[in-house]
């Protein structure tokens, strides 16, 4: 990552910002991308399932996985504050910084490997990935997501001279994938993305806005991020 304090002080004040203390997982509800996720973990089945939560952030999907019975539940992050939020609801947790550090968990222990929104901070992912694979047992399921940094809106902003907002949306990113990027990334390991689509932003002016459009499998370029889920090959 960049400097590992100013990125910890950055999550930790992000997250005690965001924490709540019990989050909704009614698919009605639900965004594009929030509502992909619970399909395609629902679609997988978590009950007695062995889970890992690499960036959990307030810590509202592990409180998803402990609700429908995974067997066993471990989050891993650089913020104290975010495993402060997921303390109640998980078996086991690790401090650390994924450029460098292992994760302490034992080989072929995870059936389910979720990661959400990490990638961006790091510069170099090949440790990341490496330690992934290790704790991921064979056909385990890991779902990733990051901003798009060609999404539409992106596109139209830099029209008007503005940065993408996966570059102007927090100073901690540093690696800006499109869909292609993530196929050369996973290439290296023998792993095949699966990619679903989520929203499409229509306010360049203001990313946060609501008015967007549900995205379809021809629109997965455009959208705000990409989200993809693939097996582990051992």
């Amino acid at each position: 990552m960049k400097n590992k304090n100013a990125v910890e002080d950055q999550f930790d004040h992000i997250v005690a910002k965001n924490a709540k203390e019990q989050y909704v997982f009614d698919l009605d509800l639900l965004r594009g991308k929030d509502r992909q996720i619970i399909r395609t973990l629902k679609k997988h089945g978590i009950k007695d399932k062995n889970c890992l939560d690499i960036g959990p952030g307030t810590g509202r999907f592990v409180q998803f996985l402990k609700s429908e019975s995974a067997r066993l539940i471990c989050a891993a992050d650089i913020s104290s504050e975010a495993l402060k939020c997921c303390e109640n609801y998980v078996d086991d947790m690790q401090k650390l910084n994924l450029e460098s550090d292992e994760l302490k968990f034992k080989d072929d222990m995870f059936d389910i490997i979720i990661s959400f929104e990490v990638l961006e901070h790091l510069k170099e992912p090949e440790n990341y990935m490496k330690e992934i694979i290790r704790v991921a047992k064979k056909d385990a399921i890991v779902i990733m997501s990051l901003p798009n940094i060609i999404s539409l809106i992106s596109r139209a902003r830099m029209i008007f001279g503005i940065l993408p907002v996966a570059i102007a949306s927090d100073k901690t990113h540093v690696s800006f994938y499109r869909e292609k990027d993530i196929v050369r990334m996973l290439e290296k390991y023998t792993l095949t993305p699966f990619f679903l689509p989520t929203t499409v932003s229509l306010n360049p002016l203001n990313p946060k806005s609501r008015i967007s459009l549900p995205a379809n499998k021809y629109m997965i370029g455009l959208s705000d991020s990409l989200l993809f889920y693939f097996y582990i090959n051992k």
